[in-house]
């Protein structure tokens, strides 16, 4: 409790430190950039942080918690706002600081680049990234030892899309993707590095100006690049998936994407030990994703997301998801806000390993918007992840408080 109470007292203090410099900066910034056409924003925060499971431990000695505090400044450069080229760079550096277990203090950077271009019928649109991550997800979990800490990965990602108005009645877009995920230090030896590859294509027909439908085909790769046991379940893999697709925008207050179809995914077979051959694997199923938002009133909306595809586990498993979340977005004023994620489920399987794992979460985040360039924010989450694999079944509850601003 004294812990917990010094944490609170700690936050509350930053966030008071926080509001005062912004309310100091309220003038206007120096426009450096302004005679190159460019805008830049400076984003910042700081957060205050309980998690009762930190290494996402099933139980027993190996779950810990921690109080975590976390600062995150960071900046928008833009250029061509409002014009037919637009360029968008951002960076975002966040140091982690573990009250507890000062050995898990890291510190991440995130850094993306934008851009899209009209030209007469086309928009092409391009992306960057370079993000690291510092988490423990659920196909790290399990086996004979727990994780003794969190996992570091770099991933970098690059994709482009050409969209072409064929006529008014008419629009095609065709798109790559690529990414490039590193597990480091010697916590990540244990997983597979991979590169992943995607190109998707589709048409649409648009029925009136609240109604697209169409088809849609996208190709997908996973190369693995290393492994302790290269003959393990990570492995090359490949999909294809067929969907019929629909565009909806303010039609009965719905607005979003939906699409269905059948995915059909595809492991290679390898040469095992001893002359031994393991035997790849096709599966063929249905597949959805959704993403739509129901205005059921001016201050209230409903959101429902889902999907059901194929991913790869940080081992290298080839794990088909189930998922579908509800969520609600409340705005009680022009300053006051509450979103709530009313509850999340994902139902994993394991193809290559008799495993199962359900997950769910619940949380809600209530923000406090006094300034337009300052936003104070609390809110809890509820996550657990159950499952039939031996030591996989963890639980975590997260409170936190935070600052951010935007100037």
């Amino acid at each position: 409790m004294k812990l917990l109470s010094k944490s609170l007292l700690s936050t509350v203090t930053l966030l008071a430190v926080a509001g005062q410099l912004s309310i100091a900066s309220a003038a206007p910034l120096p426009p450096p950039f302004n005679d190159y056409g460019v805008d830049l924003t400076l984003n910042g925060g700081v957060r205050e942080e309980y998690n009762s499971n930190v290494l996402s431990a099933p139980g027993g000695p190996t779950k810990v918690e921690d109080y975590i505090t976390t600062f995150n400044p960071g900046l928008t450069l833009e250029w061509g706002k409002n014009a037919l080229t637009d360029v968008t760079f951002n960076y975002t550096e966040t140091f982690l600081r573990y009250a507890n277990r000062p050995t898990l203090n890291d510190e991440l950077s995130n850094l993306g680049l934008n851009i899209s271009r009209k030209q007469g019928p086309f928009t092409l649109t391009g992306t960057a990234a370079f993000v690291q991550n510092y988490s423990n997800s659920p196909s790290a979990i399990g086996g004979a030892t727990n994780l003794a800490g969190i996992i570091r990965s770099d991933v970098l990602s690059a994709g482009g899309d050409v969209h072409y108005d064929m006529s008014e009645k008419f629009n095609a877009d065709v798109g790559f993707n690529w990414a490039r995920t590193s597990y480091l230090y010697a916590i990540g030896e244990a997983y597979q590095n991979s590169d992943s590859y995607s190109v998707p294509a589709s048409i649409f027909y648009v029925y009136s100006p609240e109604i697209s439908v169409g088809l849609g085909y996208t190709y997908s790769q996973t190369d693995q690049k290393n492994s302790i046991n290269p003959y393990s379940v990570g492995r090359e893999r490949d999909s294809n998936t067929f969907s019929i697709n629909t565009v909806l925008t303010k039609w009965q207050k719905l607005t979003g994407t939906a699409n269905a179809g059948v995915t059909i995914n595809n492991i290679q077979g390898v040469n095992a030990p001893a002359g031994q051959v393991q035997s790849g694997l096709t599966t063929t199923t249905g597949s959805y994703g959704l993403g739509l938002e129901y205005d059921y009133s001016e201050k209230v909306a409903f959101t429902l997301n889902g999907t059901r595809n194929f991913t790869v586990g940080v081992s290298g498993q080839n794990i088909q998801n189930t998922g579908a979340g509800l969520g609600l977005n409340y705005n009680y004023s022009d300053s006051i806000s509450l979103q709530a994620n009313l509850i999340t489920l994902n139902y994993s399987q394991y193809l290559q390993t008799p495993r199962d794992d359900l997950s769910k979460s619940t949380g809600i985040t209530l923000s406090w918007k006094p300034f337009d360039y300052l936003t104070f924010s609390t809110g809890y989450t509820y996550f657990m992840n159950s499952s039939n694999a031996p030591a996989a079944t963890y639980n975590i509850n997260d409170v936190f408080v935070s600052a951010m601003i935007h100037y």
